[in-house]
């Protein structure tokens, strides 16, 4: 008998434990509370119907907690909600008791949830999507291949996913290991209800552009160009003097980088930098560095803007054609088969002077095909390989003298994803980048020179690159990044043949090429730390070891990011950035055409090396005010000139010999306010800056301003939508001239030097477009008709100069700017299915 009174008493013991052992795992529905700890562990236990006992002296009340709507266990909960509170928890007689502990309570056994980010019924992926966990806020963004990784405890949690030019989507899971699962966005068909991810502690100064964010720039063949909008920010200037070419914060055209899809792009415009070198139906997204620069970046002192274009629909064939008054262009994308591979096809080629001789001033073709195929192999492995061809034709004919330039491009890309771990990631690409650039010049000379003479000069050079980059999530709070680099370039820079003719035929220059050849390897590390909610910061370093001929250079570059969140509505950055730059773009200070050489650095023409210092603020609030401030400071040793007695093109002796090396600095404030207020959008940039260059040799070595000073850049577009699809805007530019560098006498022989130089402050400039833009559908396929007026008042915004005097005389000398862009209108016709 008492055996079996024992027996009982073990058994009720037993299972009052596994009862109580049990309680912290029993399930119930939780409604979504906020508020103190006292306050969501009282909501607590109203919830799950089991008393929870504490003293309210003992926990931290301050701290604001939140409890998502849904399934979940009371031990998930209970974890949630006292984490880093110094207490423990302990079950007892059927309640919950809490009481004060030495070391703060461990939180829940954490997981990764990880993926991609992708447009719905396309697989394509959205890069820098935010996904926000609703409960606790954690933050985290989708790399520029659309690859995400967050940690969060077990239990069930919503997950806010929001993209711009989508719909925002709210995902609820229940995460009890760790999962690979891809979140998919549908897109946003009307511009008003597409979302932003809202004001995020920045992890990096870039900014980003994409195009779903439609009419905030239409170039001048009516398309819409996410690519040229990078000039409606502050700091970016386009050159006036023909070459169209970027320009950002005083540099010169050769220290701003252009990437397609990571692969350098040497001559990055169409139509004198008028037109992008990409279809805006291809593109996916454009992100530039100006304020500060990732450890990864390398090879623009001034900027690189990275632009990335689609992988192709993996789904379902789809596509958009666009027909124009001065150019035709397509994308077609669509499944070889189904979620597997995918090709995306993209052209576009002007009309040919049929109907451009009424809009420019010269005569002008070009054309460009890009082509991308994609290879998912599973969840962890995705191959594309991509090539690029793009071609241009410019024809200017004056009364004396004649100009022919032929430039291409030619690319090849083949760029493998892969996902190492549930925490880790792996780009590795190769890189083909080839150009030719022919200029030929004819001049007929009169008196004694009875014949024209044509001066022409023909460059190229191609680049092979391998690189690799590895993201690693080690925490919430720590992520590494590192990888390196391997290129080989090699240029030859001008060959000069002089004829009574045009030498179209470039084989015809092969004898007499100088080939330089040089190469580089690049290695990187970073990390990204999370101080607490509302601090970021990022150092970093990047290393080059470069070989050139017999001159060897070594550079260590420090990278520094930091951002501190003021309030909800309030950021401000600082960044330190050492940069280097081993290819010079040398390019002529002479009035005309524009006429520019790639040189690699050498014992002569050292790499330039840029020092930048750059503050930046932030104001993003909840009534749609855009507001970013930024001040910079920024040196650069090494930069190239002309020496006053040379000129580049026309003579054979060695290029060091005419070039001399000196010290830039620059220094501005930039100030860019977006603004929406009901069917009204408002984008206001305005650049102050100033731009130095220093040479001992020139102006007995006093600092002069650099001839892309420009004292004043400014911006404003107008957007009004008076109805859902019909979209009306102003755009309007104004800016100072550049400094130009007159000679004192002029030859009718372009192989006779110049004895000196006198700078000269060009043309003020403004430009004023308009651009309507309507859109409707028919059953599967959307309509979108725009129109517009490119340069309303004809300013001369882009212009070549011609200087009037006689053979080797100095006299007063006057700058005549030709117009090269005419007044003009457009209407394009664009369709997608």
């Amino acid at each position: 008998m008492l055996r079996f009174m024992l027996a009982v008493a073990c058994c009720f013991i037993l299972s009052d434990g596994m009862a109580q052992s049990n309680l912290l795992k029993m399930k119930f529905y939780c409604q979504a509370t906020e508020g103190s700890v006292n306050a969501v562990l009282h909501d607590l236990a109203i919830y799950s119907k089991v008393n929870i006992e504490y003293a309210p002296s003992s926990l931290d009340s301050t701290q604001i907690i939140s409890l998502p709507a849904g399934e979940t266990s009371l031990g998930t909960a209970l974890n949630r909600i006292l984490a880093g509170q110094k207490v423990s928890i302990i079950e007892r007689n059927n309640k919950i008791i809490i009481v004060t502990a030495d070391s703060p309570l461990e939180a829940a056994e954490k997981y990764v949830l990880y993926g991609f980010v992708q447009l719905e019924n396309s697989l394509e992926p959205l890069p820098f999507a935010s996904i926000r966990e609703t409960a606790t806020g954690t933050l985290c963004q989708s790399n520029v291949f659309g690859f995400y990784s967050i940690t969060l405890p077990s239990g069930k949690h919503a997950l806010q996913v929001s993209f711009t030019g989508s719909s925002s989507r709210t995902v609820t899971i229940d995460l009890d290991k760790n999962r690979n699962l891809n979140l998919a966005l549908s897109p946003a068909m009307l511009p008003e209800t597409q979302v932003e991810a809202g004001n995020m502690l920045k992890r990096d100064a870039g900014i980003k552009l994409n195009r779903y964010q439609s009419g905030i720039y239409s170039n001048m063949l009516g398309e819409t160009d996410p690519v040229r909008a990078v000039y409606l920010l502050p700091g970016n200037m386009e050159s006036q003097e023909s070459g169209g070419k970027l320009l950002v914060r005083g540099g010169d055209p050769g220290e701003s980088l252009f990437l397609l899809d990571g692969n350098q792009v040497f001559n990055p415009a169409h139509l004198l930098g008028e037109v992008s070198i990409l279809a805006n139906t291809s593109i996916k997204s454009v992100q530039q560095y100006k304020n500060d620069f990732p450890a990864r970046l390398s090879g623009g002192i001034s900027s690189v803007t990275e632009i990335n274009t689609k992988d192709g629909n993996m789904e379902r064939w789809s596509g958009e054609g666009e027909a124009g008054i001065s150019s035709l262009s397509f994308t077609l994308e669509g499944p070889l088969k189904k979620n597997r591979t995918a090709i995306m096809l993209s052209s576009r080629q002007s009309m040919g002077d049929v109907v451009n001789h009424d809009l420019l001033a010269y005569e002008a073709t070009f054309s460009d095909t890009h082509i991308k195929a994609t290879h998912i192999f599973n969840r962890n492995n995705k191959l594309q390989l991509s090539g690029y061809i793009g071609t241009d034709q410019l024809h200017l004919s004056q009364d004396n003298p004649e100009y022919l330039q032929k430039w291409n491009n030619r690319l090849f890309t083949v760029n493998w994803n892969h996902i190492l771990g549930t925490r880790s990631f792996v780009n590795t690409t190769l890189n083909v980048s080839n150009y030719d650039n022919y200029i030929g010049l004819m001049y007929n000379v009169p008196g004694e020179y009875n014949k024209g003479s044509v001066f022409n000069n023909y460059a190229s050079g191609t680049r092979y690159e391998a690189k690799t980059q590895v993201e690693l999530t080690i925490s919430p709070h720590l992520q590494s990044r590192f990888g390196g680099r391997f290129e080989h370039n090699t240029i030859n820079s001008y060959n000069t043949l002089v004829t009574y003719y045009f030498v179209e035929d470039l084989d015809s220059f092969s004898s007499g090429k100088r080939t330089l050849g040089f190469s580089d390897i690049m290695v990187y590390y970073e990390n990204e730390i999370r101080i607490g909610a509302n601090f970021l910061i990022r150092p970093g370093v990047h290393f080059n070891a470069y070989n050139y001929d017999n001159y060897s250079y070594q550079s260590w570059q420090p990278r520094f990011f930091s951002s501190y969140r003021i309030s909800e509505s309030q950021q401000i950055n600082l960044s330190y950035t050492q940069i280097g730059q081993l290819l010079h773009l040398v390019t002529s200070p002479y009035p005309g055409m524009n006429r520019e050489v790639w040189i690699p650095g050498s014992s002569q023409l050292k790499p330039e090396e840029s020092k930048m210092l750059n503050i930046g603020y932030q104001y993003k609030s909840r009534n749609k005010l855009h507001l970013t401030a930024d001040i910079y400071y920024k040196e650069t040793n090494n930069v190239t000139g002309f020496r006053q007695t040379s000129n580049l093109l026309f003579n054979n002796d060695s290029i060091e010999k005419k070039i001399m090396t000196g010290k830039a600095s620059g220094y501005g404030a930039e100030l860019m306010a977006e603004k929406k207020y009901n069917k009204w959008k408002a984008i206001f940039s305005y650049t102050l800056s100033w731009s130095w260059r220093q040479f001992d040799s020139i102006y007995n070595g006093s600092k002069q301003p650099y001839r892309y000073d420009r004292r004043h850049n400014l911006n404003l577009l107008i957007q009004y939508q008076p109805i859902k699809k019909l979209e009306l805007s102003v755009l309007w530019h104004f800016n100072t001239g550049d400094w130009i560098t007159l000679p004192s006498s002029i030859s009718f022989k372009p192989d006779i030097a110049t004895p000196t130089n006198t700078p000269f402050r060009g043309t003020e400039t403004n430009r004023l477009n308009l651009n309507a833009s309507y859109y409707f559908d028919t059953r599967k396929i959307r309509h979108r008709v725009t129109t517009g007026i490119h340069a309303v008042n004809q300013s001369a915004m882009k212009y070549s100069t011609e200087v009037i005097t006689e053979e080797n005389k100095s006299y007063d000398i006057t700058t005549s700017p030709d117009q090269l862009f005419k007044y003009s209108w457009y209407l394009t016709y664009n369709i997608s299915f």
